[in-house]
């Protein structure tokens, strides 16, 4: 089932601390966990590096994330953004789907069929336990990306799974 594990929701900006300010004033979102990546991921084009800025905030059972992409390789997010780079308002880029068989993950993947976007971490400067994200580009049938996500249980606890919430 596709949306199995629906787990998160994903929005790209121009500017992170704007953004944060905008969803935390007016939906009440706060504090968000904040963490700026530096990574290596696999693209079409080959293995290239990517620097972000990440904010996220469970709104109960649902994480919210927000991206600000900072340099490397950004192009899947941009593509999402306003030209007018003033425009902070965060912009709808991803679902996230929780996977815990990483075998059974590619399978899926494998079956969905469309194109990967990047898959990564091939390598990390954060101290983060394993985990495994793939983004798929899913605009041409969603009008968004999609991305499979498997983490060490480590890794669950690091992003702060709700205790309690199942993993369906």
């Amino acid at each position: 089932m596709f949306l199995k594990g629906h787990m998160q929701n994903a929005y790209v900006t121009h500017d992170l601390d704007k953004a944060i300010e905008i969803i935390g004033n007016q939906f009440g979102m706060e504090p968000f966990q904040r963490i700026d990546p530096v990574l290596t991921i696999k693209t079409p084009k080959g293995n290239q590096p990517m620097s972000n800025r990440v904010a996220s905030y469970w709104a109960g059972g649902l994480n919210i994330e927000i991206i600000e992409p900072v340099s490397g390789y950004v192009d899947d997010y941009v593509a999402m953004l306003p030209d007018d780079k003033t425009d902070c308002v965060p912009r709808f880029h991803h679902i996230s789907l929780r996977r815990d068989d990483e075998a059974e993950m590619r399978r899926e993947i494998a079956e969905l069929g469309l194109p990967l976007a990047f898959e990564g971490p091939l390598t990390s400067e954060a101290d983060i336990p394993p985990l495994i994200f793939v983004y798929l580009d899913g605009r041409k049938s969603l009008g968004h990306y999609v991305e499979y996500t498997w983490k060490s249980p480590e890794a669950w606890k690091f992003v702060g799974w709700p205790e309690g919430r199942p993993v369906w």
